[in-house]
């Protein structure tokens, strides 16, 4: 309990590594509200709630199924709001917390509130296709920001080895194609597009790409997102395999990216039943999150490998 108090009123010794921990265990928090909101999209309850930030003009409505999973989905966001603001509260209140992470916190308060606007948006404007795709990549940039503020904290600032030009090159590339490919995924969910194609690996009728518009285009290109994702996590496992801090994430990038594509199967191949079609969301969620963690280890690197090296033991566990 007295460390608790040191981190919100500034006293005792660095608490950095205290709000650290505070942080990843609110992006877990935050991770669950992702999934919460899968689970609200795919039991076409998103508008069980017809205004905002009320619902049905009260603040606890009448409750049956669908109207919980809206109105529940709004107090757990809620919850993590207030988390976050405590939490950011503590980093700023201390200059050296401050100066870590406080870019980190103001760009996740910035994520926040553009979340905040658009979820009222997304009811407001019944569901609209380019909302609730705004509303799924926000979200995960913010759970993503809470997981770089995590580590921020957490980081020994040890020196630490060098990774050469490739692996930054396919590492980036692989975070573009992740935000590319949650984006299409958020438009085919949005847009009813989830079985336009009901056969696997070609499409209707045996063909493999029939047209490349409509809903039907839309799911062909999520399919040709979803390799072009598989074959850059394998090559950016293999790039990164001779850096032993790389290994771990890289490797859980490759194999939450191998389970999303049986999930994926699996969803058309079984008419997208609403177990599975969480599932497809939560990993995709996992997903953004493990290659933030990958990416940040290699942006880690490079900047410290930039820095003098003298008197520093490399240390390339750490982080």
């Amino acid at each position: 309990m007295r460390r608790l108090q040191n981190v919100f009123t500034g006293a005792g010794s660095d608490a950095s590594p205290t709000l650290g921990r505070a942080f990843f265990g609110l992006a877990v928090v935050t991770y669950g509200l992702l999934v919460f909101g899968a689970s609200v999209r795919v039991h076409g309850a998103g508008l069980s709630c017809p205004d905002w930030p009320l619902c049905f003009g009260e603040v606890i409505p009448t409750l049956n199924f669908e109207v919980f999973l809206e109105w529940g989905h709004r107090v757990l966001a809620s919850v993590v709001s207030f988390g976050f603001l405590g939490l950011g509260i503590a980093v700023l209140a201390r200059p050296a917390t401050r100066a870590r992470a406080g870019w980190f916190v103001g760009a996740a308060a910035v994520a926040l509130a553009v979340q905040i606007v658009l979820g009222g948006l997304t009811v407001l404007h019944l569901l609209a296709n380019w909302s609730v795709t705004l509303h799924l990549l926000t979200g995960n940039l913010f759970c993503a920001l809470l997981l770089l503020t995590g580590l921020r904290l957490a980081d020994r600032q040890d020196a630490v080895a060098p990774v050469g030009p490739a692996v930054r090159v396919v590492g980036a590339l692989l975070g573009g194609m992740v935000v590319a490919q949650m984006a299409l995924g958020g438009l085919v969910s949005s847009s009813y597009a989830g079985l336009a194609c009901t056969e696997w690996p070609t499409c209707n009728g045996g063909v493999w790409f029939p047209v490349f518009d409509g809903i039907v285009g839309l799911q062909i290109f999520h399919r040709l997102g979803a390799y072009t994702l598989l074959l850059l996590a394998a090559v950016f496992f293999v790039a990164a395999r001779g850096v032993a801090a790389l290994r771990a994430p890289a490797g859980l990038v490759l194999g939450l990216v191998l389970l999303q594509a049986g999930i994926g199967i699996v969803n058309v191949l079984l008419a997208m039943p609403v177990e599975i079609a969480i599932a497809h969301s939560g990993v995709a969620d996992l997903i953004v999150l493990s290659t933030t963690w990958a990416l940040w280890r290699v942006s880690r690197h490079a900047v410290r490998a930039s820095a003098p090296a003298a008197g520093l033991a490399v240390s390339p566990e750490h982080a």
